[in-house]
């Protein structure tokens, strides 16, 4: 094979690659259509996707492409980008997708579209949330983008393609470059029926991992005892910050949900290809928000799967009904959201959940069993002392211990709160994710992050509560007293052992459960700039 540069770019574009102006709509030596996920092995969509080509009779490649590791980014080497132009080549690929979900890795795909297309000529199609959110910077290096959902209308875009239709252009849901131009398509409908759409492919052959110097072929999350599936798309709530608070025009119901029966079929056949899977997780953004559907899988689910389970909620749709439904299914633990304040959460985030109804949630799943990992944004900018105080409360009239999930608030593009922010001026573009990359470095918190003495004490104080170790009457004297709120350090090693120690207990229980990876060790584990929990 001819050597590849990957780092010897021309100039002329950002990134240094010259836009794709003359694209050649010509498949190249094959017909096999290659999807390639950046930094994401997890990848549902693509996996579902390759499933929906496969099952019209197409041939797919994925490829998995490095994977995440938390507040730490590695850049691709030229070893990787050697192996990946080598996988399409000796697969005799004749179009390449790229999944780009995450904004912050938009330079990645970027330089990696201008590799692939430099040293094999083939075309470049990128899908996923950024582009979806973002068309107008994509398609300066893309050869097309496919926009929102794309299990309908990206096999149409290929068997088009492969079959030389001049209908290429204008292929619903996807801006495609005709010569200089751009073809602007618009937005294509919704899924509206998710049953039909094929379930994730884990067990076929054509599927390559490449990180770091290795290439293995198979697929990295075939044996992964954890089971991640959804059962609806969409969400009731339009939090500001969040990715549901935009709207891209496309018709149909925002919310949608798979039978029952779908759901348990694809984890019975799921559980007979691989019985190493311990525990299922629920990835709906409010799991089980149609009563009847929470009803009919309360009944079905201990007798057909049977496996512990945790999911996802937020504390309005948290009826007594809701709790008892999901416990008599055998969940264990839940991921609630309750953001921050109840003032901050209403006229900052646009969230709806007040106080007492998180506390009248809280008491309905830990009264069952159900344990709760909360999830709570800081660094949020006009926050004040008061609104910090009020935190601090709330989370000491909660249930010890629990887990404590903090993230740093992220301008995501296209989110309400990202769009008003910059049409009102108050927020510089360099700032959102895309052409920032805060998530490189600081999406769970963690304390070594550069922050203002008083948001890093603040902090500190919320871990320190939700471990359990330290008595509350001790940590109330603490904040009441202010001691060391403008030299944190001590605190914060005191919140660094505490967190050590909950690290070392979960990952205890999940050896014993059969649920402790080495995928999970290697995106996780950091001593130096350990996560708070």
């Amino acid at each position: 094979m001819a050597p590849v540069e990957p780092h010897a770019v021309a100039a002329g574009s950002p990134g240094g690659y010259p836009p794709p102006a003359m694209t050649r709509w010509t498949p190249g030596p094959g017909d096999a259509v290659a999807l390639v996920s950046v930094y994401d092995t997890e990848n549902n969509a693509v996996r579902q996707l390759a499933a929906g080509l496969r099952a019209r009779g197409r041939r797919v490649v994925e490829l998995y492409f490095k994977d995440w590791r938390n507040n730490r980014f590695e850049e691709p080497n030229d070893a990787e980008i050697r192996n990946l132009v080598r996988v399409l080549r000796d697969e005799r690929v004749g179009l390449v997708g790229f999944s780009l979900r995450a904004s912050a890795y938009e330079a990645v795909v970027r330089q990696l579209v201008g590799t692939v297309r430099a040293h094999t000529g083939l075309p470049c199609v990128v899908g996923g949330w950024h582009p979806t959110v973002r068309p107008e910077s994509v398609i300066t290096f893309a050869d097309a983008i496919v926009r929102g959902e794309a299990d309908e209308t990206f096999p149409v875009f290929v068997e088009r393609f492969f079959a030389g239709d001049p209908a290429l252009a204008e292929s619903p849901g996807c801006w495609v470059r005709v010569g200089d131009a751009v073809r602007r398509n618009a937005p294509a409908p919704l899924v509206a029926r998710l049953d039909a759409v094929p379930w994730r492919d884990y067990d076929h052959a054509d599927k390559w991992s490449i990180e770091r110097h290795t290439v293995h072929r198979g697929d990295p999350m075939r044996g992964d005892p954890l089971f991640q599936v959804m059962c609806s798309i969409g969400c009731i709530q339009r939090c500001s910050f969040c990715h549901n608070s935009f709207d891209d025009g496309a018709p149909g119901a925002r919310l949608r949900f798979r039978s029952v029966s779908s759901v348990l079929d694809e984890l019975a056949a799921r559980r007979r290809a691989n019985p190493h899977i311990r525990r299922v997780r629920f990835d709906d953004e409010i799991f089980g928000i149609d009563r009847r559907w929470l009803r009919e899988f309360a009944e079905r689910y201990p007798t057909e799967v049977g496996l512990p389970f945790d999911f996802l909620t937020e504390p309005t749709v948290v009826s007594e009904e809701y709790a008892e439904l999901l416990a008599r299914a055998g969940a264990d633990w839940v991921h609630m959201g309750i953001q921050s304040t109840e003032s901050v959460n209403r006229d900052l985030l646009s969230r709806r959940a007040d106080r007492d109804t998180t506390l009248a949630a809280v008491a309905r799943l830990s009264k069952r069993g159900i344990r709760i990992r909360y999830l709570t944004m800081v660094d949020i900018p006009g926050v004040t002392d008061d609104q910090r105080r009020e935190l601090f409360s709330f989370f000491a009239s909660l249930p010890r211990p629990y887990d404590l999930y903090l993230f740093s608030l992220t301008h995501f593009p296209g989110s309400k709160m990202v769009e008003d922010l910059l049409a009102a001026g108050a927020l510089d573009p360099s700032e959102v994710e895309g052409t920032a990359h805060k998530t490189f470095s600081q999406y769970r918190v963690e304390l070594s992050w550069p922050r203002e003495p008083e948001e890093t004490w603040w902090i500190a104080l919320y871990v320190l509560q939700s471990s359990g170790v330290v008595p509350q009457r001790l940590l109330r004297a603490v904040q009441a007293a202010g001691l060391g709120r403008t030299a944190p350090r001590p605190l914060v090693l005191a919140a660094h052992a505490a967190t050590l120690a909950k690290t070392a207990r979960v990952a205890g229980r999940m050896v014993r459960d059969g649920e402790l990876t080495s995928t999970l060790v290697r995106r996780w584990w950091n001593p130096l700039s350990m996560v708070t929990m």
